[in-house]
């Protein structure tokens, strides 16, 4: 019996130096990881279909994992109504909007600046930016990125086949230990330890690559509606306050007035004072050499 449990924790140490292992490659994907997965993907294919149907370096094609993001500066002279018809077409294509700011006016007929964050589905991303364009007067600026997480999510999955598999061993041998009247109970403890941090690791991984999923389902288009200038204010923004500029002088004068009282009462109080202290005596002491000095000085008579 103790062989046999000997035997699983060695099992389980190799296990968790594989996962940790693939969690290496997980915080930083590179080239190495994407041709590895590659290998492993033509391996397996090959060893279940006929040879015959594949070229030497061919890797068949993998799902990719793409991130998209896109934004776009738009010009309306109605800016409120470009903004109510945008959102009605992105929940019309299946997203909704994640965000959004519209900033005040003075006047009710003066249109606003507008920005705001929608979440589109990634394969409807390109009719919606033309949609998007058909309902602005003009398109000042547009731009659009993608991140490619395929790598990322491949290592993901590695390392949750792979902490499964530590996790079922370790409930395996937890089960042993426990039916075991003479196993060790730090054992038992060094076990159940294992086997919670195995179970954290994989909620975490789990955690991220749902958030990945969402990310490249969903594309996230960041969009701002200013103003034809047409129909832009003649005040801009914020208006001006001849009132509030006034308070400010005042205050600005007030606070310059109480600097000067604080001078006048710290240099009273503490360095008129301190000057008495220190350079007095000596001013003092200089003042009678010099007059001693001066008394028994012998007049210099002047020669004709």
């Amino acid at each position: 019996m103790k062989r046999r449990i000997a035997l699983l924790m060695m099992s389980v140490l190799m296990l968790a130096a594989c996962a940790q292992g693939a969690a290496t490659n997980t915080t930083m994907p590179g080239a190495a990881t994407t041709t590895t997965v590659a290998a492993e993907t033509t391996s397996r294919d090959l060893a279940g279909a006929d040879q015959d149907e594949y070229q030497v370096g061919v890797v068949p094609p993998i799902d990719r994992k793409v991130i998209y993001d896109a934004s776009m500066q738009l010009e309306a002279a109605r800016t409120r109504l470009v903004f109510d018809r945008l959102t009605a077409l992105v929940q019309g294509s299946g997203g909704f909007v994640a965000a959004a700011i519209v900033q005040e006016v003075e006047d009710d007929d003066d249109q606003p600046f507008i920005s705001m964050t929608v979440r589109v589905p990634a394969d409807r991303l390109t009719a919606t930016l033309v949609e998007i364009r058909q309902e602005a007067d003009r398109v000042v600026s547009e731009s659009l990125s993608s991140q490619d997480v395929t790598e990322e999510f491949v290592d993901i999955e590695a390392q949750l086949r792979n902490l499964e598999a530590l996790e079922t061993e370790l409930l395996a041998l937890l089960a042993e230990l426990r039916d075991n009247e003479d196993a060790d109970p730090s054992k038992l403890l060094q076990v159940f330890d294992q086997i919670r941090q195995t179970r954290g690791e994989i909620e975490r991984l789990e955690g991220r690559k749902q958030l990945l999923e969402n990310l490249v389902a969903m594309a996230t288009l960041e969009i701002g509606i200013s103003p034809s200038p047409a129909s832009a204010p003649i005040v801009g923004e914020p208006a001006w306050e001849p009132l509030t500029v006034a308070k400010g002088a005042l205050r600005d004068t007030i606070q310059a007035l109480q600097a000067v009282a604080d001078f006048l009462i710290r240099f009273v109080l503490n360095v008129l004072p301190t000057l008495v202290i220190t350079v007095g005596p000596i001013a003092g002491i200089a003042w009678l050499v010099w007059r001693r000095w001066h008394r028994h000085a012998v007049p210099v008579t002047p020669t004709t």
